[in-house]
């Protein structure tokens, strides 16, 4: 009895014996994972997703499906992941409009923050500020007096009601008291189209589509809207340093899984995201197509979402804007 006592002591105390017993497994899907993106084959979010892809299905040791459930604003494909079971193998590869569009309809198809549980933010895709050709300013400072020079005389287009452009424009004119006109147009590259004729006078739209026109010098480029200096286009201020302080515009991809997802499964699908991030093809690609890489932890996607939907729905409310399909 005293050697079996005393095996027993030795045990507890021998580092790394113990610890085997009580280590939890991590979770593994038993079966194909959906990642369903909610805008068009092409898009952002959906170049992104498909750069991950190939990695996160290597790391989870089950085939990785790739859905574009488009409509209504991105809510058709964030609702059918809001509704699926809780465990881990519906995906929705979540966008700002994800957020948004759900503030702008009554009723709303599902709750961005209580229905969801982010695991990590993904990228970013910045905004820039072009204007039309022959706007009578040199750079962003000289934009910004002769806007708020001339009230009621300048528009911004868009690519739709409730479209990122659109709130970004209007969070403009919420911080500077701008009176600007909104001009919505069947998605950003119309926009763009009547931009370079003439026919509208800015936008504050995501850099990937507007990226061929700057570089080609078809419409001047002022400002980004993130909070910093973009590598890609370090000449270009952002317009928070340049004329309004805090400003912030910008779209973004995130996971976001069911609210009920469990820890343990939540927290294996963040890993699986953020090791996916890490690999050279992805950082290399994901670069070349204008995202900023990010790959963060649950609770700094979960502050953001919090954050974003408090600044949104102010601008919406503020502005009544509803949603039109």
């Amino acid at each position: 009895m005293t050697n079996r006592r005393g095996l027993l002591a030795a045990l507890a105390v021998t580092p790394g014996l113990a610890a085997p017993a009580l280590a939890q497994p991590r979770w593994a899907p038993s079966r194909s994972i959906r990642l369903i993106v909610p805008f068009p084959a092409g898009g952002s979010p959906d170049v992104l997703t498909r750069l991950m892809a190939p990695h996160a299905q290597a790391a989870l040791g089950q085939n990785i499906v790739v859905e574009n459930r488009t409509g209504a604003g991105a809510t058709v494909g964030s609702n059918l992941v809001a509704r699926e079971a809780p465990d881990g193998h519906t995906i929705l590869v979540a966008v700002i409009s994800s957020l948004t569009a759900p503030l702008m309809m009554s009723p709303p198809p599902y709750d961005p923050v209580r229905d969801f549980r982010p695991l990590s933010m993904l990228a970013i895709t910045p905004t820039v500020l072009v204007t039309r050709p022959d706007f009578p300013a040199r750079n962003v400072q000289e934009w910004h007096e002769v806007i708020q020079r001339n009230p009621g005389r300048f528009t911004f287009a868009s690519g739709g009601v409730g479209n990122p452009a659109h709130l970004a424009g209007e969070l403009y004119r919420s911080m500077t008291g701008a009176n600007i006109t909104h001009v919505p147009f069947r998605g950003s590259a119309p926009a763009l189209v009547e931009l370079r004729a003439g026919r509208v006078d800015f936008s504050i739209l995501d850099l990937p589509s507007a990226a061929a026109m700057i570089t080609d010098r078809a419409v001047p480029a002022f400002a980004v809207g993130t909070a910093e200096r973009l590598p890609t286009l370090p000449e270009l201020p952002t317009l928070a340093e340049s004329v309004v302080p805090g400003f912030e515009a910008y779209s973004w991809v995130m996971w976001w899984v069911p609210a009920a997802t469990p820890d343990a499964v939540a927290q294996r699908l963040m890993e699986v995201a953020n090791e996916a991030l890490r690999q050279p093809d992805v950082q290399a690609r994901g670069a070349q197509a204008g995202f900023l890489l990010r790959g963060t932890d649950q609770a700094a996607a979960r502050a953001h979402v919090t954050a974003e939907h408090a600044k949104w729905s102010r601008i919406i409310r503020e502005r009544s804007i509803t949603f039109e399909g």
